[in-house]
């Protein structure tokens, strides 16, 4: 799978959070885990926008793959909906971390 430049990253990630001041710079360290916090802003707040917003494919060019269960955890699984996105991303979670 082509991983996507900084650049890409960044602007995918601004368009997701088009209705929020936050800088873009700051959204891809924070999701490539060099930083932990944003202020504002936690991290169950961005993946489950991340995930309510893109599709899988694109979520694992985004999201670094040591990530993932804290993206699919139940604290950040329970903000989405509607539910049958919550049951694909439970189900997801269930087949990757057995």
């Amino acid at each position: 799978m082509k991983q996507l430049t900084s650049a890409d990253k960044k602007k995918m990630l601004l368009s997701a959070f088009w209705d929020k001041n936050i800088d873009g710079n700051q959204l891809v360290e924070l999701v490539d885990g060099k930083i932990n916090t944003l202020p504002f802003f936690d991290k169950k707040i961005i993946y489950s926008r991340l995930l309510s917003t893109f599709d899988w494919y694109t979520l694992l060019k985004l999201i670094p793959e040591k990530s993932l269960k804290d993206v699919l955890a139940d604290d950040v699984l329970e903000r989405l909906y509607p539910k049958e996105l919550k049951e694909k991303y439970t189900y997801a979670r269930s087949v990757l971390f057995k």
